[in-house]
């Protein structure tokens, strides 16, 4: 299961140290790091990831960890990471996940990281999943259903959203990371700023494209660099290897 993540920590040395934890971890896929909260918001706003290693004290700004908590609410999963014990409290009052207390030891991460893994999981078990296999947009003021089973990819173009089947194009005005957070994860994987795919539907793949079949021609979506790492883990199980 692999899972994305974002770092937010005003100080430089504490955001390396995290990288490299991250780097030892396969399957933890680093989308963003920031030490400017103002820069993490305006990001987080048309992006989603699995969890967010947060700082809680940030002098140089003026916002501070809870703050950018009390701005981005349920939205996301949260680990504090602080070097005083007194946010410990606040972590269970605002649901974060886990307590890190600097300095980090590389065994107390890892723990983090199973628990995120964890929550995840029983959340995924525990939905109903009446919307795994369809999902209704807007189309010329009306609603249209679209199967998760005939979508050939999801691309982003403007101010919306193409949902492109085997036989038609529905134009949605939705930003391309709501309906990511909505489409099953084990089915779906954003690969480009402007691309998701089902995964199961990638027919041939090099390290800049993936080539999909629609109205039987194959058709190359563009991978991007923020995203290979993530898409290659998600088809680690199904390589042959020698």
């Amino acid at each position: 299961m692999a899972l994305t993540c974002l770092i937010l920590d005003d100080e430089e040395i504490c955001v390396n140290q995290l990288r490299k934890y991250i780097e030892k971890v396969p399957t933890l896929i680093l989308k963003a790091y920031f030490t400017n909260p103002n820069e993490a918001l305006l990001y987080l706003e048309h992006e989603k990831v699995d969890v967010i290693f947060l700082d809680m004290e940030m002098p140089n700004f003026a916002l501070d960890g809870l703050d950018v908590i009390r701005i981005l609410g349920d939205s996301q999963n949260y680990i504090f990471t602080t070097a005083y014990p007194k946010y410990a409290s606040p972590s269970y009052e605002y649901n974060a996940v886990d307590f890190l207390e600097k300095p980090i030891r590389f065994e107390r991460f890892t723990m983090a990281i199973h628990r995120v893994k964890q929550m995840l999981s029983i959340q995924t078990k525990g939905d109903t999943k009446a919307t795994d296999k369809y999902t209704f947009v807007r189309v010329d003021g009306n609603f249209q259903r679209v199967d998760f089973n005939d979508l050939c990819w999801v691309e982003s173009e403007r101010n919306g959203i193409w949902f492109c089947t085997e036989t038609n194009r529905y134009y949605s005005a939705l930003p391309i990371s709501d309906i990511e957070a909505r489409l099953p994860k084990n089915q779906f994987i954003r690969v480009h700023k402007s691309f998701i795919i089902p995964i199961s539907k990638a027919e041939v793949i090099n390290r800049e494209t993936i080539s999909i079949r629609r109205q039987g021609k194959l058709q190359e979506i563009p991978i991007g660099d923020t995203y290979r790492k993530e898409f290659i883990t998600s088809i680690e199980n199904k390589v042959i290897k020698r």
